[in-house]
């Protein structure tokens, strides 16, 4: 903080090492991002999605990136909200475990109760909210949608078309049958002696 008063004195700019949120000591500090860049995704598998990098915003791709521009990102069971063709805002960390850039495109799920549990991570200090640096955006920088029942919402036409069709195709069935059977009855009244 005296530092800070100090740059502020002294009209100095601050050191490009500093954080831009001060975090307090007890307060857990978020990972800086390995590489941030906008890419097109070009390949994918049911858990790692393959960009071709357009411009690196921040960091270096090396030594994830191959064949010049091309970098592989795990994501786990998000990888199934990217579109394949698109483009996105990518920011990527190492993984400790893995040694893999891993993202993410859903929020981080909390754990139940948070704070309000005795004894968990309970303090009395109070921490900045930071957004997740580890997020995969659209390039505008809004979020990619995650919800369960988007897809539904998205297909409506082809869900109205999966109930009606074979609706339509039911009653359209048991018309025929029904006008067959009429018509046949009707040539059998025709065909058949009348009794006097």
């Amino acid at each position: 903080m005296w530092r800070a008063a100090l740059v502020g004195l002294l009209g100095l700019s601050p050191a490009a090492s500093d954080p831009l949120v001060p975090v307090p000591e007890g307060c857990t500090v978020p990972t800086a991002p390995h590489v941030v860049f906008v890419g097109e995704i070009v390949d994918r598998d049911y858990r790692t999605v393959r960009f071709e990098i357009d411009r690196v915003r921040s960091g270096d791709p090396d030594p994830f990136a191959f064949d010049g521009d091309l970098i592989d990102i795990r994501y786990g069971l998000d990888a199934q909200y990217l579109d394949d063709g698109e483009t996105y805002l990518v920011s990527a960390v190492v993984h400790p475990d893995l040694g893999l850039l891993t993202s993410r495109v859903s929020d981080p799920i909390e754990h139940f109760g948070g704070d309000e549990v005795i004894g968990v991570s309970e303090t009395d200090v109070d921490c900045p909210e930071i957004d997740d640096p580890m997020r995969t955006l659209h390039v505008d920088g809004t979020s990619v949608e995650t919800s369960l029942l988007q897809p539904f919402f998205d297909a409506r036409v082809r869900i109205l078309g999966a109930v009606l069709l074979p609706m339509a195709i039911a009653f359209g069935a048991i018309f025929a049958l029904a006008t067959f059977r009429l018509s046949l009855s009707g040539l059998f009244n025709a065909v058949r002696p009348s009794r006097r």
